[in-house]
């Protein structure tokens, strides 16, 4: 489930963003970079996905296909609305997963994540470059409202948070989650 990390590792990664903030764990949050053209998908206390292009939001929402029948090249028989994962490494998503998380002042969390094992194969495109060099990405949030969920709408958004400069802000990424803003999407 996390590299480099046995199942119970794993488990025991996963549960600490539960403990801190129990109705986000996993929750799809998307965004985009503007200024650099990324997509950015947040699966909170778990990854982070980032394309080095713009993708719609249902698009972001829809999980990759990571799973294929073991008799055949076919797609089926699931029931599970997936997109394909692209054969060209310059179109697959760059994987960070959670490292940590702890509480900010009990109202708000703090995650971080890693950029995941070399495993997305060569892109010699710049953008896919510049992304690879990102090594950190922080995210912060206030607590969820455990009623949140109960009312519409319920889908959340993050934006990219301007911060460090120089070297430092090649190697990190500072997201922020909120809630969307009328007509936010792509």
């Amino acid at each position: 489930m996390f590299p480099n990390k046995n199942p119970i590792e794993s488990l025991q990664t996963l549960m600490k963003p539960y403990t801190l903030d129990p109705n986000r764990i996993l929750q799809q949050i998307n965004c985009h970079d503007r200024k650099r053209q990324w997509s950015i998908s947040i699966s909170w206390g778990y990854t982070i996905q980032i394309y080095t292009y713009f993708l719609t939001a249902t698009e972001l929402t829809t999980p990759l296909q990571t799973f294929k029948t073991w008799r055949s090249s076919s797609d089926g028989p699931f029931v599970f609305n997936t997109r394909p994962l692209k054969p060209d490494p310059c179109e697959r998503p760059v994987t960070y997963f959670m490292d940590g998380a702890e509480d900010v002042r009990d109202s708000g969390t703090k995650t971080w994540y890693s950029i995941g094992d070399k495993n997305y194969g060569h892109c010699g495109k710049i953008e896919h470059t510049r992304l690879t060099k990102v090594k950190r990405i922080l995210v912060t949030s206030m607590k969820t409202d455990p009623e949140y969920w109960n009312k519409a709408p319920r889908r959340q958004c993050c934006e990219v948070m301007e911060g460090k400069v120089g070297k430092r802000k090649e190697k990190e990424m500072l997201l922020r989650i909120r809630k969307c803003r009328s007509l936010e999407k792509i």
